[in-house]
């Protein structure tokens, strides 16, 4: 994996991320797991991403679908890295793999929700 970034949250539980989920406008979550190569690969953009936009209301959230199965079957997850797009609650837009140009739309996409 990456180097922890402070502006992404480890989500451990289904519930927590459920919570979260609930509390905030915008989020974007990543699945990944320890063994996928991908994920490690791509996961320093994501962490840079969750630090340029610190300043926006927009959680980065992250989750390894090895600790929380529940989880992965409700978000319907068949590879890694996978991610999540949301707004007030419901998904708006998911990525699979680690296509950087992907993930910086969908980002960026989110992000412009900022200023509606």
């Amino acid at each position: 994996m990456a180097p922890p970034s402070e502006h992404v949250l480890d989500v451990k539980t289904k519930s927590d991320f459920q919570s979260l989920l609930s509390s905030n406008r915008l989020l974007v979550l990543q699945a990944t797991a320890s063994w996928c190569g991908p994920c490690k690969a791509i996961s320093p953009l994501y962490n840079k991403h969750a630090t340029t936009h610190a300043d926006k209301p927009v959680r980065f959230l992250r989750f390894d679908i090895d600790e929380d199965p529940e989880l992965c079957q409700e978000l319907g997850i068949r590879s890694v890295p996978a991610f999540f797009f949301f707004e007030d609650g419901a998904k708006v837009h998911s990525v699979v793999g680690a296509v950087p140009p992907s993930l910086e739309k969908g980002i960026t996409d989110l992000v412009a929700k900022v200023l509606e």
